[in-house]
């Protein structure tokens, strides 16, 4: 009787919203040399990094069901499926988790884009969530700004932040969409900065990629490591979204 009661509850759990909500940027050096990036030199699941060498690299992560679509979609092609679908109603969360490296010459750039997430909404155009970074001489801060492709073709106009010293020295971006009102916000670093976009109608499906690129790097900044986190599962989220958000599998954050 006791055996039969566990496995029960086992079952009941396994099917009550508490599965790992994940996502794999699974795609080979092979899958992505066609679009000449680099695959990232360490991939663990969601997190992807790399140290920097002399002179210049691309390197990009997506899951491999991504990469192929991109590959075999005609030229010029604007929306991408995503591969993860979603429901048309309430909010949905993610994060990236970032580690920078200190760029000590001012002739190395460094990028970080685009790092986000995309996919196809309702009215058949492109969604497309950006997060990206720049550091060149003076230059160092994030952008964040929400891009729609197809027949409207419109970009936000990004906001502008820059980097913060933090006790665990990561820069945490949490990004959260409305699916009701159709807005997308932003909370960095542990400040929500509130609904900053919007789209032009619901998003059906989404997937996430990561790319960065740097240039003129010299041994002053060789070796000197980026890595990018995803976050997707609810139980991993912090806990600073609008009640009621939910991790991008439905499943609701706890506070």
């Amino acid at each position: 009787m006791k055996k039969i009661l566990l496995g029960f509850m086992v079952g009941a759990i396994s099917t009550s919203g508490w599965s790992v909500c994940n996502y794999s940027f699974n795609a080979t050096q092979q899958d992505l040399q066609a679009g000449g990036a680099n695959r990232f030199q360490a991939v663990l699941g969601s997190k992807v990094s790399y140290k920097i060498e002399l002179g210049e690299k691309v390197y990009a992560a997506m899951s491999k069901t991504i990469a192929r679509r991109m590959l075999n979609s005609p030229p010029n092609t604007q929306v991408v499926n995503g591969d993860r679908n979603l429901t048309i109603n309430g909010i949905k969360a993610f994060e990236f988790k970032i580690k920078l490296p200190k760029i000590s010459d001012s002739g190395t750039m460094l990028n970080m884009f685009p790092a986000g997430a995309m996919g196809k909404m309702e009215n058949g155009d492109g969604l497309a969530i950006m997060l990206m970074y720049q550091k060149l001489g003076a230059t160092n801060s994030f952008y964040v700004s929400v891009m729609e492709s197809g027949t409207n073709n419109s970009v936000g106009a990004p906001i502008v932040l820059q980097p913060q010293n933090t006790a665990d020295g990561y820069q945490h971006f949490g990004i959260y969409f409305n699916q009701n009102s159709q807005q997308v916000g932003v909370i960095f670093n542990g400040v929500n900065q509130g609904y900053a976009h919007s789209y032009s109608s619901k998003l059906k499906n989404i997937y996430f990629m990561v790319g960065s690129n740097y240039t003129g790097a010299t041994a002053q900044d060789a070796n000197k490591e980026l890595s990018v986190e995803l976050i997707t599962d609810a139980t991993l989220l912090k806990k600073n979204y609008p009640t009621g958000a939910t991790d991008i599998c439905n499943a609701l954050l706890i506070f």
